[in-house]
């Protein structure tokens, strides 16, 4: 508990900084607006090219891992979309980031210490194997379809064209596609570009977290509450069980493997959804609340599963 307390407390308190800026008037709108693109358009694409372009890929692809956890991951995506759809009736665009916010988890900033204290060297394996494509399932698959979404505005007929444009013209695509470039060409980066998009990856949690703070004076904790609760709930608890199930009794992974991709899934919806809220205009105060009550509540949850695990490993 003290582990989580000593992580989540930072998070807190960097989030906190930006309520009381924005609280006291001494951040503007449009200031929160810049840094929030300065995230979006350069610093978040320049860490995942210098993540993915850096990470070791293995040499055969552990599809039981993947498919044990991926398969839950888009079966919530895809439960939280239509029921944010058809039951509380959100455009398509506040659907599809609602998904996203079921789905996805905050696998760096939390998820890595977490699970590396709980578990050591062997969870890293594992883990890493899941973060290797983390970003590029939900990210580009989020990306894809809020492009869709945009493009059948302008008449289905454009969509294919407006799509490809839209992927294109994507940072957060861009900085993917190019990472994975990088890697399988093995191409190293040099000094001074590691050293710029290292110094730029920085830069991403502070000022994610600072402006998703900002927000929560502008839309309240009190946004889309009973929403953000089936969405928290989804992720904290529907999730990780899916993941268990399908590790333990579809694709019988190594028990060690199960319980870091259940850790992994348990962890509270990450700050994108709420970058991702804040690029497409909808959905800010649904992700503002929803990440706040997700970490909040991932202090119990992730205490209950690492106690259950512990006690069955006989530790």
């Amino acid at each position: 508990m003290d582990v989580l307390i000593n992580i989540l407390f930072p998070i807190f308190g960097i989030a906190m900084i930006g309520y009381f800026a924005a609280r006291m008037g001494w951040l503007s709108s449009s200031a929160e607006s810049g840094i929030s693109g300065f995230v979006f358009n350069y610093a978040v694409p320049l860490m995942l090219f210098r993540t993915i372009a850096r990470t070791d890929l293995p040499d055969s692809i552990p599809w039981d891992l993947f498919l044990s956890y991926y398969l839950p991951a888009i079966a919530v995506y895809a439960f939280g979309l239509f029921l944010a759809r058809f039951a509380f009736g959100r455009d398509w665009m506040g659907a599809v980031l609602t998904g996203m916010g079921c789905a996805f988890s905050n696998t760096v900033f939390l998820g890595l210490p977490v699970i590396l204290l709980a578990y050591g060297e062997k969870a890293a394996l594992p883990f890493f194997l899941i973060l290797s494509v983390h970003g590029l399932i939900l990210l580009s698959g989020t990306t894809v379809l809020i492009e869709i979404v945009r493009s059948g505005e302008g008449g289905l007929s454009r969509v294919p064209i407006q799509v490809a444009t839209g992927l294109i013209r994507n940072p957060i695509l861009i900085g993917l596609v190019a990472g994975m470039v990088t890697n399988l060409a093995g191409w190293t980066l040099p000094l001074p570009l590691d050293r710029i998009t290292e110094t730029m990856q920085g830069a991403v949690l502070p000022c994610a977290l600072f402006t998703l703070g900002a927000s929560l004076k502008r839309y309240g904790v009190a946004g889309r509450v009973v929403q953000s609760v089936l969405l928290v709930s989804l992720k904290l608890a529907i999730f990780p069980a899916l993941v268990y199930l399908f590790g333990t009794y579809l694709f019988d992974l190594d028990p060690n493997w199960v319980q870091i991709a259940v850790l992994t899934a348990a962890q509270p919806t990450g700050v994108m959804v709420f970058i991702f809220s804040q690029r497409s205009g909808t959905a800010q105060a649904l992700s503002t609340t929803s990440i706040f009550l997700s970490t909040v509540g991932s202090v119990v949850t992730l205490w209950v599963i690492l106690t259950l695990f512990h006690r069955a490993s006989g530790l």
